[in-house]
């Protein structure tokens, strides 16, 4: 059985030489995204400011629903933002940290950025960062430990859907029943499974996603 993904080949150029496996630093190009951002550019020229409210402005959902498809999201569930660090500090930010309910679950191999930005920020909202460690093997985390390290003082939990460094998968699935069972809610980091996994925010219990 042919795989339907392969009729999307041709539209990557870099594909037709190299096998490409660095997606998760840089996508391969499209084909199509000269022409795009030369029609960017004309209409950057030809109506200034007000292009914003005849196409920029609509654009980040309108590209969202063109992806939603993907996570099992719905319409008017999803918006483009400048990146996953971006992304979680808006999640983060839109919080409140109440004495006590201001813990914040991680894992020691999360993104770097993302943990720096959460390390920075709660510390200016009052929330505490509790770390799961790494497994002996130093590539893989727990899930059981992660949702052990879930309690009624836990306000949201922050993890990878699948890790950066090692390519693990996570089971978001128990975690995030653990965090709806406590009370709190479960922000996905999805940049290295989207795509690339099956993912459905809906089946995960997934209550923010990244990606």
């Amino acid at each position: 059985m042919t795989d339907p993904l392969l009729a999307f080949r041709p539209e990557f150029p870099i594909l037709e030489r190299t096998t490409y496996l660095v997606s998760n630093s840089l996508g391969a190009m499209p084909r199509g995204v000269p022409d795009r951002l030369a029609e960017y550019v004309d209409e950057w020229a030809e109506q200034g400011v007000r292009a914003w409210g005849r196409a920029w402005w609509q654009m980040p959902s309108g590209v969202g629903d063109e992806i939603a498809p993907l996570i099992g999201a719905a319409p008017g569930e999803v918006v483009m933002v400048g990146n996953v660090t971006l992304g979680q500090a808006t999640v983060l930010s839109a919080l409140d940290y109440p004495p006590e309910r201001n813990r914040i679950v991680m894992t020691a191999l999360d993104f770097p950025s993302v943990r720096y930005v959460y390390g920075r920020l709660a510390r200016r909202l009052g929330a505490e960062i509790v770390v799961v460690p790494a497994n002996a093997d130093g590539i893989s985390v727990d899930a059981a430990a992660v949702a052990a390290a879930i309690d009624e003082r836990t306000r949201l939990v922050c993890i990878s859907h699948v890790l950066f460094r090692s390519a693990f998968v996570m089971d978001v699935a128990p975690i995030a029943r653990r965090a709806h069972e406590m009370g709190a809610l479960l922000s996905l980091d999805a940049f290295h499974a989207v795509g690339v996994l099956p993912v459905d925010v809906k089946a995960l219990g997934v209550d923010f996603l990244t990606g």
